[in-house]
């Protein structure tokens, strides 16, 4: 990564155009984390993203051809990656259903399928594949393989949150499953609390209060299909946006 004029494509405005600034930029930062508190502590999702960036930094720097100097290595981004992800084995051995993530905290749908991604990840990068079973196992606890037996991702499967927390799910979609629904939405997953309260307007849903999923709750992990459940359907575009990464990576065998 040498020095020059700005390639095509670089955006106006730029202070620099060696991509070797901030390539080194990248690994200031990304030393910083691993250095900090936050480093191998959560494994991918909304909150956490660097099981992406971990990622795309050591391709980066491959293909800059492994400059000195840099204030990260590719063995060190691997590492805090597998700090991460031996944690979430560490859950999952606490676990009938072997997911790497506490079913009673919140977010637990969009950490099956960050799971899944940066196993696939750590993989691709380290040439073995050591985590490859749990890729695909993590990726299946979020479509039915947990206690519940419920897709947490809107009409993957016959069994899925169909009375979602959704505004225009609710008042235009159809509440049983058929269409229209919101398609591959992800939904919070389940929940240490079930959360209630009805808007004036709501459909309710289902329309006769039934609960078939209470038998199968715990006094920490709970899961309701309830319009007024957010805390358990409630959709979110950053819930759902691991999802196509997680499938294309299992499609195209990154695992």
């Amino acid at each position: 990564m040498a020095s020059g004029p700005p390639s095509t494509g670089w955006p106006a405005g730029l202070t620099t155009t060696d991509p070797l600034v901030y390539l080194q930029r990248a690994a200031h930062w990304a030393n910083g984390y691993i250095n900090s508190a936050e480093g191998g502590a959560d494994t991918l999702n909304l909150y956490d993203v660097s099981g992406l960036a971990h990622y795309d930094l050591h391709r980066a720097i491959s293909q800059a051809g492994n400059p000195p100097g840099l204030e990260t290595t590719q063995a060190a981004l691997l590492a805090d990656m597998k700090k991460a992800i031996d944690k979430a084995l560490a859950q999952a051995a606490t676990d009938p259903f072997q997911f790497g993530y506490p079913w009673s905290v919140w977010d637990t749908a969009v950490h099956g399928t960050g799971l899944s991604v940066m196993a696939s990840e750590y993989d691709e990068l380290s040439g073995t594949t050591t985590y490859a079973d749990w890729s695909a196992r993590w990726l299946g606890n979020i479509l039915g393989a947990n206690a519940w037996g419920v897709s947490l991702i809107v009409g993957d499967g016959t069994v899925f949150p169909k009375c979602i927390h959704h505004q225009v799910a609710n008042q235009v979609g159809a509440l049983d499953g058929t269409t229209p629904i919101l398609k591959g939405a992800v939904v919070e997953g389940p929940n240490g609390t079930l959360y209630q309260g009805f808007m004036t307007g709501m459909r309710n849903c289902p329309a006769d209060d039934s609960d078939p999923y209470a038998a199968y709750n715990s006094t920490q992990a709970k899961f309701k299909d309830d319009i007024e459940s957010f805390s358990t359907v409630e959709p979110a575009v950053d819930l759902s946006a691991l999802s196509p990464l997680a499938f294309s990576r299992q499609i195209l065998g990154r695992f």
